[in-house]
């Protein structure tokens, strides 16, 4: 064989063994990053039924509906296991200072049954999937709460009030809602839900964005602004 064949297999065999390397890389980065099981600690603990949950200063917390009721601490096999300061007492839950900055690799996830009717909301986020409620209050203050419900799973709330303060925001995509009553005070919300009646007042520099229900009451003072569109 000439060198110069020599030489141009040798490089086809490097560059087959460099791609090789880079697909094995690839895929188990890929695997890493989407948050496969085997890289994850899941902690569960289970939970009587609660009717009011309170979060405080807290973030990365997803409540999910379920048939029983438990909390889900999920985070890095690597890492040492986060201290979650959470309480039930009554009818109550109570979740606090679980922040971001501390917590970035961490998550909580809570489940619950028909019982919950209330969700307060200070200096803290929650993200809401499968809300099929009867009845549901929510009062924020300095905090966001995202309905973020999946396509294939429809979700229904019979009656929801929502009182959100001090720069507060409410955001969903589409879940069907039969009332909605909102009080918003330098605060703004986004709605895509489906709703056959919307109410509510705005103050202080507050802002909606909607769709346009079946029936629509909404007062604002003059820094506030209303949009609701038929879409």
């Amino acid at each position: 064989m000439k060198t110069s064949k020599i030489i141009f297999v040798s490089l086809l065999s490097t560059i087959a063994v460099i791609l090789l390397a880079f697909f094995i890389d690839l895929r188990i980065y890929s695997r890493r990053d989407n948050g496969n099981g085997s890289d994850f600690n899941v902690k569960k603990h289970e939970l009587k039924f609660f009717k009011v949950l309170y979060i405080s200063n807290s973030m990365n917390v997803t409540l999910v509906k379920n048939d029983s009721s438990y909390l889900e601490v999920t985070s890095l096999k690597d890492s040492l296991v986060p201290k979650v300061n959470f309480t039930l007492k009554e009818d109550t839950l109570r979740i606090s200072d679980f922040e971001k900055t501390s917590h970035h690799n961490v998550s909580i996830r809570i489940h619950t049954g028909d019982s919950l009717r209330r969700i307060l909301l200070s200096n803290a986020d929650l993200a809401v999937e499968h809300c099929n409620f009867g009845v549901l209050s929510l009062d924020l203050s300095q905090s966001s709460i995202w309905f973020n419900q999946d396509d294939k799973i429809k979700s229904h709330i019979r009656q929801l009030n929502m009182v959100a303060n001090n720069h507060s925001e409410v955001n969903s995509n589409s879940f069907y809602a039969d009332s909605i009553d909102i009080v918003l005070r330098h605060s703004e919300a986004n709605l895509e839900s489906i709703s056959k009646r919307l109410a509510g007042t705005l103050s202080d520099s507050s802002r909606i964005q909607a769709r346009q229900p079946e029936e629509i009451w909404l007062k604002k003072d003059l820094t506030s602004k209303i949009s609701v569109s038929d879409y």
